[in-house]
């Protein structure tokens, strides 16, 4: 007899779009704002989204997706606030760029001071705890339910 697990991926589902609708609001509580000058076309709190991957009939992998230059406003870093190690990156070109040494160690310092929107949503009651206590109440509930005895 094979396991329903509609009804846990109809609350993994509306956790995860919850925890989208908590990222934003966390993002935009903390101020992290669209700047005119910015080369990116629209704000980056609007661009995080909630996705789901399935194998068989469960939901496996609940997953979020973002500019990655909200991890630099997450962490408090900038141009010219680097962190302790740097990075290395190509460019739109092709051409290989590093973090400026002048930079290093500035991160949180200065103008930029860390937001960190993600850890503090998925840390909070309705975050990561909460997902798991639906996994654990679901799973638990179709097992018990498809147990027979001979």
């Amino acid at each position: 007899m094979a396991i329903n697990f509609d009804k846990q991926n109809e609350r993994v589902l509306d956790w995860a779009q919850r925890t989208e609708g908590g990222l934003k609001g966390r993002s935009s509580a903390l101020g992290i704002t669209h700047r005119s000058n910015s080369p990116s076309q629209g704000s980056s709190v609007a661009k995080i989204k909630h996705r789901v991957k399935r194998r068989g009939d469960i939901i496996e992998v609940v997953s979020f997706k973002f500019p990655r230059t909200l991890i630099w406003t997450h962490k408090g870093a900038g141009k010219g606030r680097g962190g302790t190690m740097g990075s290395v990156w190509y460019d739109n070109l092709g051409i290989r760029r590093t973090t400026d040494p002048d930079s290093l160690g500035k991160m949180g310092s200065g103008g930029r001071v860390a937001k960190p929107w993600f850890n503090e949503t998925m840390e909070a009651a309705q975050g990561v705890d909460e997902l798991a206590t639906i996994v654990a109440e679901e799973s638990g509930d179709a097992i018990i339910n498809n147990l027979l005895i001979k």
